[in-house]
């Protein structure tokens, strides 16, 4: 819902929201290895804007004959803002949703969609595992890709993919192999973990879904949005529109109320 909304009191409390999740989840574990890229994307996004866009009357400083205003500057975060939320809630999105649930909701519906949206979100994690032990393979060789001229390199670059094709080739006759000897297609398919909607689900389902038809109503109705051109508004949030601010962050801050309840749970069974 981050992208649905462009107004800076939204962005930041949504992105607040979705750090904090991140946090109660894995303490950043995961967010950080995804640091730079969302640093470098939101400050490239942030200076970018500013540098090719001169439309606005807020002038804030002038580089030459190059004027940054006041609208642009607002424009590049709240894009900055949008980018690094929406990579946020992605990380969120891999430490919840494990292959086992997603084959678990779509494999009824949509099995082969299922399994191969299955494998291929674990295809890039999968591949950057294989090329790490290629590459210690080789190097106790004294084989290796970041070191010696150009086209040794690149040589040992072309080794390191090939052995790497070969592997997935191998693996994946394997898996094949795995699928047909368990009767894969065969007959009517189970999952091994069996997700059951309870009473809980039901609950959340309650809370979540009226504050997030009251959100899209506020979206559709014009609130949550800032407008920037021809003339900006005001950043203060006025009526109804902090209403549809409090669904938002209710229906981001969902995760992290589960969080807070298994932590106060588990701590009340000691």
């Amino acid at each position: 819902m981050l992208i649905l909304f462009q107004h800076p009191a939204f962005l930041l409390a949504g992105f607040a929201f979705v750090l904090f999740v991140n946090f109660s989840q894995d303490r950043f574990r995961g967010l950080r290895r995804w640091f730079f890229f969302m640093v470098s994307s939101g400050l490239l996004i942030l200076i970018v804007n500013p540098l090719f866009n001169e439309r606005g009357r807020n002038v804030l400083f002038e580089i030459g004959e190059h004027r940054v205003t006041l609208e642009a500057v607002t424009l590049g975060g709240m894009s900055a803002l949008s980018i690094t939320g929406i990579i946020a809630l992605f990380v969120s999105y891999n430490e919840i949703m494990t292959p086992n649930k997603l084959l678990f909701l779509f494999a009824k519906i949509m099995p082969q969609f299922a399994v191969l949206l299955m494998l291929t979100l674990r295809f890039i994690p999968l591949m950057r595992i294989r090329l790490g032990e290629i590459a210690a393979v080789q190097a106790s060789k004294g084989i290796s890709a970041g070191s010696g001229r150009l086209r040794e390199r690149a040589k040992n670059g072309m080794l390191y993919i090939q052995t790497l094709l070969v592997f997935s080739l191998e693996e994946a006759i394997q898996t094949a192999d795995s699928m047909k000897a368990r009767g894969y297609g065969s007959g009517r398919r189970s999952a091994y973990h069996h997700f059951r909607f309870g009473k809980l689900d039901l609950l959340s389902l309650g809370l979540l879904t009226p504050a997030f038809l009251y959100a899209i109503y506020g979206r559709i109705n014009g609130w949550g949005e800032l407008t920037v051109y021809p003339v900006m508004e005001e950043y203060s949030l006025q009526g109804q529109e902090l209403g549809i601010l409090l669904s938002f962050l209710i229906f981001l801050a969902f995760p992290l109320l589960i969080e807070l309840k298994g932590a106060f749970g588990w701590r009340a069974s000691k």
